[in-house]
């Protein structure tokens, strides 16, 4: 082993990241509306507004956002993504309010185990 300086640069002191002020992230495809065979009944923006009313009382501080294409494209349907606390990823294809519900509520659950 030789004794010579290492030609990687140091390592700066502050790091680039900053702590947020949110602890999980929900994104709603905002493609999924443009589709032929996108939902018909609501809007990603009006589905936005649903989900943050939904789990506007969890635990956790939600942060609510309209994304690019998730990959999921659900039939007639608008693919949403949630991510918390280190905890896996959840994927949901939203249909109708119940479905709304119904992802506020696993969210809800979850914050409360974990």
């Amino acid at each position: 082993m030789s004794d010579a300086p290492s030609s990687l640069p140091p390592v700066a002191d502050a790091a680039p990241f900053v702590k947020a002020k949110f602890g999980g992230l929900l994104m709603v495809c905002s493609d999924c509306q443009r589709r032929s065979s996108g939902p018909t009944r609501h809007t990603a923006k009006e589905l936005r507004s649903e989900l943050r009313k939904a789990v506007g009382h969890t635990p956790v501080r939600w942060r609510v956002i309209e994304c690019s294409c998730l990959g999921l494209c659900p039939k007639k349907a608008t693919a949403v993504a949630a991510c918390a606390n280190g905890s896996p990823m959840l994927l949901a294809a939203v249909r109708k309010r119940r479905d709304v519900d119904a992802v506020a509520q696993r969210l809800r659950d979850d914050a409360a185990a974990g």
